[in-house]
């Protein structure tokens, strides 16, 4: 006890001693040392939370939040977006064991699953829940879509009848409720109505209509009546014409920019090009006939192959009619004197090679009709240049003369102000990062440095405590010694004490057995006497 008075003596001392402004940093490092701890103690020791669910379903987040409460797990929600936070540590554990209890507000298939309450159900109540549970399972099919927050699906199912044209269809209507910013193309919104064709019996897909939050009927005429795509008509024919035309300008445009930027540098040429393709399909039908050795016949004098002919002779009176005969028959009438007529007939039968070969082909549309082609280089060019050009784009985008192509090559100063500008923007961004990056660097070096600063700090003060609390033990052991004190930074007040002389080889007295004493500490504790005789060098060099 005794003791620790004195060293509350000497730090009190040690206070009185220091100057105003050394009290004034030492209470500022010592109040910084306090309030890191403390703000060190409240970080590691307070409960970190992390999101559990978000935007969670009514009813899905009374579960969970019931189901919380009742495994005693600590827990906080945000009404306004149905979010559930819970410790951060136990956010996987929980979400994997609260997953089957999440339904996204739509009860599927599990309305079965306790069938022990379904004895005695009568048809119409099981078709009823049946319903139910298929448009609980699309619903929570289609919310399960990147674009769409939430759903709702509505059936009708199909009546059969004992004869099947008073048969009926099912029907459908689903109503999507878009994330902000989301909207769904004409493909994704048939994508949803072949989900509910394909899981409903007898649903036409004509019979499946889809609505968004905003009364937008998205399923407008993409079936007709009989089910079919209404995509085959004119008008996304139209759209995909008019892509696979910009995707052919696009690449002419890259062919002839590759050309011309190499010669004058990015950005000092533009190409534009306008391509009129033919989408019209082209049907040709020909026919070629060839003789026995293969080589085509004129089709004007064909290849004989064989001939035959026959004659033959008729007397007849002169007012009988004649035959009539065909080309390849000769005939020559000779009349008598006596009245009749003699009729001598020629039949030749000819045989043409009739041996043929028919091609059919095919044209697929999409080839280019016409190329306009228009091409502008920053600054002036002479003529000889502009025609130098103008082969090497024809060259690079084939252009054709004789279909009508037309190719315009001028030379004329770009306007650089955007451009400028734009660089200036970026410019001033980056100096703005590299400022934020030097800034966010100062401070994570002040904060080391204040941190080495405030371990210095504590080193200094633990080696001044062991020092004064070797100086006590010695003051302890030597009766009557001075007790030096050295503190860095403060000025040193010393004591000059003045001692008789110690007559080593005198008689018995005090001062000989103080001599004596000396000698056993000195021959005990050779360290702390070295220490001793340290500081009185020191302080008679200070003299």
């Amino acid at each position: 006890m005794k003791k620790l008075l004195e060293s509350l003596k000497n730090l009190r001392n040690k206070w009185s001693e220091l100057s105003k402004r050394k009290k004034i940093v030492f209470v500022v490092i010592v109040a910084a040392v306090i309030l890191s701890l403390v703000v060190f103690l409240m970080s590691t020791t307070k409960t970190k939370y992390a999101v559990l669910f978000s935007k969670l379903d009514s009813n899905d987040a009374a579960t969970v939040i019931s189901k919380l409460d009742s495994d005693k797990i600590q827990h906080k929600e945000d009404s306004a977006t149905n979010t559930i936070y819970v410790p951060a540590a136990d956010v996987d554990k929980l979400r994997l064991e609260y997953a089957t209890n999440l339904k996204g507000g739509s009860t599927g298939f599990e309305l079965f699953d306790n069938s022990s309450n379904k004895f005695g159900t009568t048809d119409a109540e099981f078709n009823v829940e049946y319903q139910r549970a298929l448009q609980g399972e699309l619903e929570r099919t289609i919310k399960s879509f990147g674009e769409i927050e939430d759903a709702r699906v509505h059936l009708v199912m199909a009546q059969d009848s004992a004869f099947v044209k008073d048969s009926t269809s099912a029907t459908a209507s689903v109503t999507v409720k878009m994330k902000a910013g989301k909207t769904l193309s004409k493909e994704q919104v048939k994508a949803i109505i072949s989900l509910v064709s394909g899981s409903v019996k007898n649903l036409p897909k004509e019979n499946v209509q889809v609505v968004d939050d905003k009364m937008t009927l998205l399923s407008k005429d993409l079936y007709n009546s009989n089910g079919k795509d209404t995509d085959d008509s004119g008008t996304d024919s139209a759209e995909n014409r008019n892509k696979m035309e910009v995707k052919v300008e696009n690449d002419l445009e890259k062919k002839a920019l590759d050309s011309l930027e190499s010669i004058y540098g990015k950005g000092k040429v533009k190409v534009k090009i306008n391509a009129d393709l033919n989408f019209d399909a082209q049907e040709t039908n020909s026919q070629t006939y060839y003789d026995n050795k293969g080589n085509p016949n004129d089709p004007k004098n064909p290849t004989i192959v064989s001939q035959h002919s026959q004659e033959s002779s008729n007397s007849e009176p002169q007012n009988s009619a004649s035959s009539p005969v065909d080309n390849n028959t000769n005939s020559n009438t000779i009349t008598n004197n006596t009245g009749n007529s003699t009729s001598t007939s020629k039949d030749v039968t000819t045989n043409y090679n009739v041996s043929s070969e028919t091609n059919k082909t095919v044209k697929s549309p999409g080839d280019v009709k016409r190329l306009t082609v228009s091409v502008i280089v920053d600054g002036k060019i002479s003529g000889d240049t502009q025609s130098t050009l103008s082969n090497i784009v024809s060259n690079a985008v084939g252009f054709d003369q004789q279909r009508g192509d037309t190719i315009s090559v001028e030379g004329l100063p770009f306007d650089n102000t955007a451009e400028a500008e734009a660089k200036k923007a970026l410019k001033d961004m980056q100096d703005a990062q590299n400022a934020a990056n030097k800034t966010k660097l100062y401070t994570e070096i002040g904060i080391a440095a204040g941190v080495l600063g405030l371990a210095l700090i504590i080193f200094i003060i633990v080696m001044i405590r062991r020092r004064a609390n070797r100086e006590d033990e010695i003051d302890e052991d030597l009766d009557g010694t001075q007790n030096f004190e050295a503190v860095v930074g403060d000025d040193i007040k010393r004591t000059k004490t003045k001692f008789e002389p110690i007559d080593f080889e005198g008689e018995e007295n005090e001062q000989s057995h103080i001599e004596n004493e000396i000698k056993k500490y000195a021959s005990t504790k050779p360290e702390q006497v070295v220490d001793i005789v340290k500081a009185w060098l020191t302080n008679e060099e200070g003299r």
